[in-house]
């Protein structure tokens, strides 16, 4: 696709923490690890969704079927956006896309994932969800009139169930189960989907038209800062033991925390442009 979003292109930590300080609450975050990757999301991965137009259907409900052997009765959706989630939370391909409401969370999954290069980098996207949502419900009112009055202008459970199922609109739009999981609550989860499952995410983007510039904006920064970064977000308690409660969490943010130490010359770097910044009256 043709790029309308917007690119910035970073050079610092302070400059990243500076522009989505500029940003209101109604954007949400995703990381990713090179900065050469489009947004997909699972689905458009796998090998099988070109097979039939009903197959996502089909595989939603054989997940379903199989999936009550394994939950108790109070752990079982209630709603179609629930179930996604939940398949999306185990490894199962959906629609959806994941993004957070921090953008120092979806900084922490880019660096951690990212392989240091001086000349790599690396994106956190930036989404308004607010203006996308405003945007999808425009497109939709013609069609969905009706639902959209009992919903309060919402795109509610029942209205998405009718957008998953008739799998026709190409546009994408932000969704939130009514019940979260402990790993998506820590997460400040928000969920982007597309309208059908055949087109690429990128591609049902453009339904933004010359708005997509104000919308979403690609904030790339070199991987070369990856130290420097998560030892930053680990004074913020932002590690795989925080965001993932687990032992694997636990383990894995062990690894990355003693990954991350100043080394030897490091620290004598430091120490000395201390000294010079001291000589020079720039610390008192």
């Amino acid at each position: 696709m043709a790029k309308r979003y917007t690119i910035l292109r970073l050079n610092t930590w302070a400059d990243f923490k500076q522009t989505v300080d500029g940003l209101s609450d109604n954007w949400a975050y995703r990381g990713q690890a090179n900065a050469d990757w489009h947004l997909e999301n699972a689905i458009e991965r796998t090998d099988f969704i070109k097979l039939y137009k009903g197959i996502e259907a089909d595989f939603l409900a054989e997940f379903q079927r199989g999936a009550r052997n394994y939950l108790q009765k109070d752990q079982t959706p209630e709603h179609l956006i629930e179930w996604l989630a939940l398949m999306q939370h185990h490894g199962a391909p959906t629609r959806l896309l994941d993004f957070s409401r921090s953008p120092f969370i979806a900084a922490y999954f880019a660096f951690e994932l990212s392989l240091p290069h001086i000349d790599r980098y690396l994106s956190i996207w930036a989404f308004n969800t607010n203006f996308i949502r405003l945007r999808a419900l425009e497109i939709l009112q013609s069609q969905f009139a009706v639902e959209l009055e009992q919903s309060g202008n919402r795109i509610n459970d029942i209205l998405f169930e009718k957008i998953f199922f008739q799998n026709n609109r190409s546009l994408i739009f932000p969704v939130e189960p009514f019940r979260m999981n402990r790993r998506y609550s820590l997460q400040q989860s928000i969920f982007v989907s597309t309208g059908n499952s055949y087109e690429p995410f990128m591609k049902q983007l453009e339904f933004l038209k010359d708005d997509m510039e104000k919308a979403v904006v690609k904030l790339e920064l070199p991987t070369v800062l990856q130290k420097e970064v998560l030892r930053d977000l680990l004074k913020m308690n932002l590690n795989r033991a925080s965001l993932f409660p687990d032992l694997d969490g636990y383990a894995a943010s062990l690894r990355m925390r003693y990954n991350s130490m100043r080394s030897s010359e490091e620290m004598l770097t430091e120490q000395l442009q201390k000294m010079e910044k001291s000589h020079l009256g720039l610390i008192p």
